[in-house]
């Protein structure tokens, strides 16, 4: 349990640097490989591994209903293997977010609320900058596809 703990710590001081790049360097030319391959990439090393060291008690049916799943998270392990993908997911978004925002033009302070929400609230915070990107582009063009959607 104590090396659970450890691990959980480490995953959420690990992710810090990353959302700070995210956050006050967006137009850096290294942020997005930074942020893609130290940072969630260090995460999913992490993830797999902590599903591979335990993918004998791999449950099937754990995902096929809501009391199934409570109680696969209720087990400290699964709720780690949890977690880590939600940072490495949670921060995926956030890298789209920086270098769609950075691309459509939108201003940098504002940046920082989607930022802020999809790091704290993953989804919300997503779904703010799809709010934001509209309001800036007037376009349903889906981000970091091509296309003239630049104001």
């Amino acid at each position: 349990m104590e090396s659970l703990d450890t691990v959980f710590a480490i995953a959420n001081t690990w992710i810090l640097p990353g959302w700070l790049l995210l956050l006050f360097a967006p137009s850096w030319k290294y942020t997005g490989r930074i942020v893609f391959y130290l940072f969630i990439g260090a995460l999913a090393i992490a993830y797999a591994w902590l599903l591979l060291t335990d993918i004998g008690s791999f449950d099937p049916e754990a995902g096929s209903t809501l009391a199934n799943i409570s109680k696969a998270f209720g087990d400290p392990r699964v709720a780690l293997i949890g977690w880590v993908h939600y940072l490495a997911f949670d921060m995926l978004a956030g890298l789209v977010i920086a270098l769609d925002a950075r691309r459509v033009g939108v201003n940098r302070f504002l940046m920082a609320v989607p930022l802020f929400l999809t790091l704290m609230t993953g989804p919300f915070g997503l779904l703010v900058y799809v709010l934001v990107r509209f309001a800036y582009t007037r376009s349903l063009r889906i981000p970091l596809q091509d296309g003239s959607d630049k104001t």
